[in-house]
């Protein structure tokens, strides 16, 4: 949606659109369709606030269909290694072996209290804005 001199109040942006809790698959592609089509210009004032509200109803609809589960120590070590391409051998040092660092990859080990602090501290040395602690390795 692009702004024009004949802008739309919010309010008539809610009768147009009508917005309500998403319930169902159709509902949910149109609100994304309308999210997406909002997501090419530039918005409004009202429009920005629409688009807000739509977000959010799409993200509870996500939410409540589509759950995406806590993730475990390993899934957030493999994630973070693939990220930073970091290789295995790489966190030898933090762990004692490669076949350790295998183990605590593939979930089937997991790591000391220590080893948690140093896998955080190591990955937030990677980059400033993250704020990994020795919670989310164990």
């Amino acid at each position: 949606m692009t702004p024009t001199s004949n802008q739309k109040t919010y309010t008539d942006l809610l009768i147009q659109y009508q917005p309500k809790p998403i319930t169902t698959f159709d509902e949910y592609n149109k609100a994304l369709a309308i999210v997406e089509r909002m997501m090419s210009g530039e918005l409004t004032e009202a429009e920005n606030t629409l688009f807000e509200l739509l977000v959010l109803l799409i993200e509870t609809y996500e939410q409540e269909h589509y759950p995406m589960g806590t993730p475990t120590p390993a899934a957030t070590l493999e994630s973070l290694m693939h990220e930073f391409d970091v290789a295995p051998i790489s966190l030898v040092e933090i762990l004692g072996s490669l076949d350790i660092v295998n183990e605590v990859v593939n979930g089937q080990r997991g790591v000391s209290q220590s080893q948690a602090e140093l896998l955080a501290k190591y990955f937030n040395a990677l980059s400033p804005g993250l704020s990994m602690t020795a919670i989310d390795f164990r």
